[in-house]
């Protein structure tokens, strides 16, 4: 049995368990699958910053790793010297406890960030449809793994980028108000507020400016004598709860008084000062203008000045962020295992055994050697027959969340580029919806595939292995299919461990790695209506 067929069989599984499908069926038009090749090392602690935030402190689930970095800054304990065996003594080379503690919790913080950061840049791409300067010949659909249609590769252009040019270089569907909407409007304004004529006290030139209506006053007075009460209200109730007991007794006898001033006036702000009638008209004036699109597009364009002015990275220039869901799923136990020891045995008596065809883009049958240090790579053919092959992971797919990126807007049929969107671009589409498809931004990353606790039982491999050893040292690696041996976690805190060891005739890779993206793909878009008529 060859090597890539049994790998073929590998990646069908995978593929199963990113796309919930089975593998003798290829994906629609609207998905593409991007392997990895070879795997991203990560180490668990890498997606620490999305279980509670990137601005948290230790969880349950980290709270070993944190007690261990303090551990590690008060540095080691000597034993004996005391009068009695096994007194301790201080720690001379390292912190006291206090100062270790406050040292760990900026450097935790430090790590969440920088892990934060670099996955949200990771993941801020846009998928190519043909990757360049990678062996590739397939067509979607051809061979039998229709569904590995390309190896993982970006177009140059970050995600967030082209969102961001997109809104501020589009031209919107002005829709017009009718005469009933206009009055409608126009009466609820109103209510709110009056044009009053100013005289210029040096010029006595007279101007009309708009002020607050006696009910838009009166709404406002009563509004800050309701919430002057609540915070008296709450402002007491906290002293009592964490005062003396003398505030507690206070509180117990008055309590109600302070509660019953906030009642009395939030009706009173009911009866007296119109709180219904102007919150009624303010909702009214939202409603009917926010379905603007031209409001809706300057919506989306200040989350996205927002996020930039709020999130900044380790050397001072802003992200947009990206997390995932689960976000514990690294230390979760809630992993797939996939083991199959004996699977060139297996796929000898089997009649579904995948051809080793070269039309796709992942190399199954190849190892990838590659260098360290942000060296180069080069791709060996080693297809040789393999009569005893066994291979273990477990794997999770993981949602790709960004709170800032919102792509109904493309399907959208109310805007469309301008001039200077598609001078910058070379194209007035970002996505001509045809297969394969072509223009500006033609899809987005969706789910990320992990694996982890490879174990691959070949003796053939390991004498592979064991043979570039000195390589592998350096800080290199060796890639099998979409899975990496060797190299280093892709995090300054963990990049001098090596991520693999030997165990007689196998290999275990320790610690997980990133094999693959699932992106969606868009259809035809710009698309606009042809009734629009107005465009702003």
């Amino acid at each position: 049995m060859k090597l890539d067929q049994m790998m073929g069989y590998v990646v069908d599984r995978l593929y199963e368990g990113l796309t919930g499908g089975t593998a003798d069926l290829p994906l629609p038009d609207d998905v593409q699958l991007n392997f990895i090749q070879p795997g991203l090392p990560f180490h668990e602690s890498f997606f620490d910053f999305a279980i509670a935030g990137p601005f948290s402190g230790p969880t349950p689930a980290t709270l070993d790793y944190f007690r261990d970095l303090v551990e590690t800054l008060m540095g080691p304990q000597d034993q004996g010297g005391g009068e009695e065996v096994g007194e301790a003594e201080p720690r001379p080379m390292g912190m006291d406890r206090d100062a270790a503690i406050e040292e760990a919790k900026r450097m935790y913080q430090q790590g969440l960030l920088g892990s934060w950061e670099q996955w949200s840049r990771l993941v801020d791409f846009i998928p190519a449809n043909k990757p360049t300067g990678i062996k590739w010949s397939a067509e979607r659909g051809a061979g039998k793994h229709k569904h590995v249609s390309v190896v993982y590769a970006q177009n140059n252009r970050n995600l967030s980028d082209v969102y961001a040019d997109t809104l501020r270089l589009c031209e919107m569907a002005d829709d017009e108000l009718d005469a009933d909407q206009e009055a409608l409007i126009e009466r609820m304004r109103n209510l709110l507020s009056v044009e009053v004529d100013v005289e210029d006290f040096l010029t006595g030139e007279v101007t009309k400016e708009n002020r607050p209506s006696p009910a838009m006053m009166a709404y406002t007075a009563k509004k800050q004598v309701y919430e002057d009460a609540v915070i008296e209200y709450a402002t007491n109730l906290a002293q009592a709860n964490n005062g003396t007991a003398e505030d507690l007794t206070r509180w117990q006898q008055t309590g109600g008084i302070y509660k019953r001033r906030a009642t009395e006036a939030l009706r009173d702000w009911i009866a007296n000062g119109y709180k219904n009638d102007i919150e009624r008209a303010q909702a009214m004036i939202s409603h009917i203008t926010g379905r603007s699109m031209v409001l809706w597009k300057d919506n989306l364009l200040q989350q996205i000045d927002q996020t930039e002015m709020n999130t900044t990275g380790q050397f001072g220039y802003a992200f947009q962020p990206a997390t995932v869901i689960p976000g514990a799923f690294a230390r979760s136990e809630g992993w797939t295992r996939f083991s199959e020891r004996s699977l060139a045995t297996k796929m000898s008596s089997s009649s579904s055994t995948r051809s080793g065809s070269a039309k796709f883009g992942l190399s199954l049958g190849f190892f990838t050697i590659g260098g360290g240090g942000g060296g180069g790579s080069a791709t060996r053919e080693q297809n040789y027959e393999m009569d005893s092959f066994g291979i273990e992971f477990s794997y999770a797919p993981v949602e790709i969340v960004r709170p800032w990126f919102h792509p109904g807007f493309f399907l959208s049929r109310g805007w469309r580029p301008t001039v200077g969107f598609e001078r910058d671009y070379g194209t007035d589409k970002h996505s001509d919806g045809k297969s394969p498809p072509s223009g500006a931004m033609i899809g987005y990353p969706t789910k990320a595939l992990f694996v982890k606790d490879l174990v691959i039982h070949s003796s053939e491999i390991v004498r592979h292995m064991k043979a570039h050893e000195s390589h592998v040292s350096g800080g290199g690696f060796v890639g099998i299919g979409p899975f990496c041996i060797g190299g280093r976690y892709q995090q300054s805190n963990r990049s001098s461990q090596r991520n693999f060891s030997y165990e007689g005739a196998s290999i275990r890779v320790h610690g997980m790695q990133l094999v693959g993206f699932l992106s969606s793909m868009l259809p035809e878009c710009a698309n606009p209506h042809p009734d629009v008529e107005t465009w702003v």
